[in-house]
């Protein structure tokens, strides 16, 4: 008889494609998922995975029982989805996912604050930008950075994201020379996002771009120090002293910010509450999100 917790391991092996980002989306030691695997293929005797050099490869048998334990899966997902939905306790575990920049510079302080006043409920964060399958319960609640939601699940758009251009402050005397300005260097992000796009590429020079930080920190940081202009979310760039907008200050609406969560989970009360205090929370900094305290502050 096939044991849920080896497929538990199998279907996680499946999805991350190493033992090593199973072993980290699991939270177990990856010798712990190698064990459970070469133990899972002893009981049937056949393998479910080819070991290759671009990871692991199920076999035909291992396409077969995916299919089944996904199955399973979602059919005991769903069990479990029922039962907590119907808890009417303010207290106990609420998971949350959110990207991690989000959690530091937007989301911490709310969270923090609904701690304090609903001090028996356990809040584990997720902090990636990994889209966690709330089907599943791999999360309760998700913040998303998202144009479509999934269908499957339930939330609203509490703002929409704004971007400007940032440079350290220590430049903030000679943004009225043009000349100077145009020869200020652009830090890319990617190969693929190397420069700003539609309204921020309309409203400034076609600055050059030299070197590239794909770490929100690390580009956070770059411009502060001074390596060159860089383009931040408002709610970032616009509460940080060391930093100023470069003229004409525009900013460009570029994501959705959505708070999401599963219909099952609609008259669970925790959740519920975190959902509620949370959405009050962000929606009170939405003029913060959408660039509009820059020109409060800054340019009054």
């Amino acid at each position: 008889m096939l044991n849920w917790d080896d497929l538990k391991f199998f279907l996680a092996v499946c999805r991350a494609g190493s033992i090593r980002a199973a072993a980290q989306s699991l939270g177990v030691n990856h010798a712990t998922v190698s064990r459970r695997i070469n133990n899972f293929e002893a009981s049937l005797g056949e393998r479910v995975f080819d070991r290759t050099q671009q990871g692991y490869v199920r076999t035909r048998l291992g396409d077969e029982i995916f299919e089944e334990a996904s199955y399973l899966e979602e059919r005991l997902s769903s069990i479990d989805r029922k039962i907590v939905g119907k808890d009417e306790n303010l207290e106990g575990e609420v998971r949350v996912t959110m990207p991690d920049l989000l959690g530091q510079h937007l989301l911490m302080e709310g969270i923090v604050a609904f701690c304090r006043q609903y001090p028996l409920i356990d809040i584990q964060i997720s902090g990636t930008v990994k889209l966690l399958n709330l089907a599943n319960r791999e999360a309760d609640v998700a913040f998303r950075i998202c144009d479509t939601p999934p269908e499957y699940l339930i939330g609203r758009r509490l703002a929409y994201i704004h971007r400007a251009c940032y440079i350290a402050r220590e430049f903030e005397n000679k943004l009225t020379d043009s000349s100077w300005l145009a020869r200020q260097k652009l830090i890319g992000w990617t190969d693929k996002y190397q420069r700003p796009i539609g309204v921020l590429a309309s409203a400034y020079p076609r600055f050059d771009v030299q070197h590239k930080i794909s770490n929100g920190d690390f580009q956070l940081k770059a411009c502060e120090s001074g390596l060159g202009i860089s383009v931040l979310p408002c709610l970032i760039g616009d509460v940080n002293e060391s930093l100023v907008r470069v003229p004409p200050y525009v900013t460009e609406k570029k994501f959705e910010l959505w708070v999401l969560s599963h219909p099952d989970l609609r008259k669970n009360a925790k959740i519920q509450a975190f959902v509620r205090f949370m959405t009050d929370y962000v929606l009170d900094k939405k003029s913060l999100i959408e660039g509009e305290e820059y020109n409060k502050n800054w340019l009054a």
